[in-house]
């Protein structure tokens, strides 16, 4: 399809909503048209904001990704969050103190918080939260936000029943205290707090089945209504927030691929709604319609599963990343909204090294090193070894145009070159399943060599580094953390050990700048741009910044002008 004809096509479905009759049996909630850019904003109002994938999970606590957070980060509060310098400050906590050793942290909460149900929020659902995270029955990935507690380890091991490092002090004080000094403590807290008192009887291993993450209670600026499968989340105002009440009365929350969601956003059916970068130059001409571009620090992958007999040699890997052509990707795809990519920090954080081992296209390097690795061509020319095509599957979530045309670019290098890659699209919530698999009890169990060969996603800091820690280190692999790509190496285990460990900032990049070295040469995952991410929004709303925390992360400051 020729360069804005889609576009047109939807402008010209948009025009014959607007001439013709409109169903009224649709379940959608409806904007109203955008008025003009002079108004001024009202109190109240409700809008709608369109995500490319449907959340998987309601409770921040189960293996948490951009699509949950995007609904999450409205219902739940967290201790601490990080502010546009990802400096940590506080939420839920009004302050802290730190001992002079280091080790205890003292927070004094807010006064006069109540759960969306009205019960009051103490320091005891706190405490809840990440003993909960240490016990052995939780398995879905964030032990490692309470791993450096005392006592924690004891009781993930089954050998306590209390970590002892967590004290209740009263109803709004709260002390935690470290095994030694542990740098990313304060960022490991960023994550939403649940109440006590719904989920006291629950054990850790049933909250993904229970009926809270269909129905979530939190603290934050906005609280639950409905969950219509497939369509959209409806969130309504907390009046009684304790950061001040919303603007805005309710929002929606709309879930569909990036064409489906423009195509609402041009039928104004959708407030903001992420845009194909395709598409700017066309949206940019609707008077009502305003550009957002948020600065990410992420980075665009992919990731094999080590436990495959094909990438278990790096030769393999390395050579698959010579084969590709990432500056014709970011050229023909992404234009100045991306940048090539070597290294799995992004280029815009202190953890990223400019000297990690680079691989630009080089097909026939590529060949070289498959040669090396003991692959010869078949008669089809199709690398093989010990009678084993190299063939393989890139799973592919749908809803982001960018990562899909990305996908069939790569395929094509890589059949230059003789290497067979097929293309399965499916939905984010799909891929979570292969990633992070399940028993039959559903419960979470080990990855194995069968459950997917390769992806693509995105990947970057949310609050600190030391997030990679659970991505990377030996003893993160599912159940445990979000090692799904099965890596394991001794120097790189040791280095992310060592960075939690160092207050000395200089010398804490010099550690990750080796990780970052070593995983450049190992090439588990294969990076392959940064994007920046942009949205459409319609005029008629005010104070949309989104930024590297997510397009909802300032939502209670939102208002419309009508």
């Amino acid at each position: 399809m020729k360069k804005g004809s889609f576009l047109a096509l939807l402008l010209a479905a948009a025009l014959a909503v607007v001439t013709g009759c409109s169903s009224s049996s649709s379940t959608q909630p409806q904007t109203p048209s955008s008025p003009t850019e002079t108004a001024a904003p009202t109190e109240g109002g409700s809008l709608t904001i369109a995500s490319e994938s449907e959340p998987g999970n309601l409770n921040p606590h189960i293996w948490a990704t951009s699509s949950d957070t995007f609904v999450t980060h409205m219902i739940f509060d967290s201790l601490v969050i990080p502010d546009k310098e990802l400096k940590m400050v506080g939420s839920l906590a009004e302050k802290w103190d730190v001992s002079e050793d280091g080790n205890t942290y003292t927070f004094h909460l807010q006064k006069n918080v109540k759960w969306h149900d009205g019960t009051p929020f103490t320091a005891k659902d706190v405490a809840f939260t990440f003993s909960s995270l240490a016990k052995p029955e939780y398995d879905a990935g964030g032990y490692w936000r309470v791993s450096p507690v005392v006592g924690a380890e004891e009781v993930h091991e089954g050998k306590a029943q209390e970590v002892t490092g967590i004290k209740v002090i009263d109803d709004h004080t709260i002390s935690f205290t470290t095994m030694e000094k542990f740098a990313p403590f304060l960022s490991g807290l960023f994550i939403g707090i649940v109440p006590e008192h719904l989920l006291k009887d629950v054990s850790p291993k049933e909250w993904a089945k229970h009926d809270f993450n269909r129905n979530p209670v939190g603290t934050g600026p906005f609280q639950f209504v409905k969950w219509e499968s497939g369509q959209y989340i409806e969130l309504k105002a907390n009046k009684e927030y304790f950061k001040g009440a919303p603007k805005l009365d309710k929002i929606v929350a709309r879930f569909g691929d990036t064409n489906t969601m423009l195509a609402a956003f041009i039928n104004r059916e959708v407030d903001v709604a992420p845009v194909p970068i395709a598409e700017i130059p066309s949206i940019q001409s609707l008077d009502y319609a305003e550009l957002k571009v948020a600065n990410q620090l992420s980075m665009y992958y992919i990731g094999f599963n080590a436990l495959n007999e094909h990438f278990q040699d790096k030769k393999v890997r390395q050579a698959l990343a010579y084969a590709i052509d990432k500056q014709s990707i970011v050229g023909s795809i992404l234009g100045e909204y991306g940048k090539v990519s070597f290294d799995v920090f992004p280029m815009n954080h202190w953890s990223h090294n400019p000297d990690v081992p680079q691989y630009p296209y080089d097909p026939a390097k590529a060949e070289a090193l498959l040669q090396e690795a003991g692959y010869a061509k078949n008669g089809k020319g199709i690398y093989e070894k010990g009678g084993k095509e190299l063939t393989f599957t890139l799973e592919v979530p749908t809803g982001k145009t960018e990562r899909e045309k990305t996908a069939a670019l790569i395929k094509q290098y890589f059949e230059k070159i003789g290497v067979n890659m097929e293309l399965r699209a499916l939905d984010f919530p799909t891929l979570v399943t292969k990633l992070l698999p399940k028993n039959a009890d559903g419960t979470q169990r080990k990855v194995t060599a069968d459950d997917y060969h390769a992806y693509i996603l995105g990947f970057g800091v949310e609050a600190d580094p030391d997030e990679y820690r659970s991505y990377f280190g030996s003893k993160y692999m599912p159940p445990n953390g979000y090692n799904f790509v099965s890596y394991s190496d001794p120097k790189v285990d040791q280095l992310l050990e060592q960075q939690v460990a160092e207050v000395d900032m200089e010398k804490r990049k010099g550690l990750f700048w080796e990780v970052g070295k070593k995983l450049a040469e190992d090439e588990i995952w294969i990076p392959l741009y940064e994007q920046e991410a942009p949205y459409v929004a319609n005029k008629r709303l005010v104070g949309f910044d989104p930024d590297f925390r997510g397009p909802t992360f300032n939502a209670k400051d939102w208002a419309v002008t009508q």
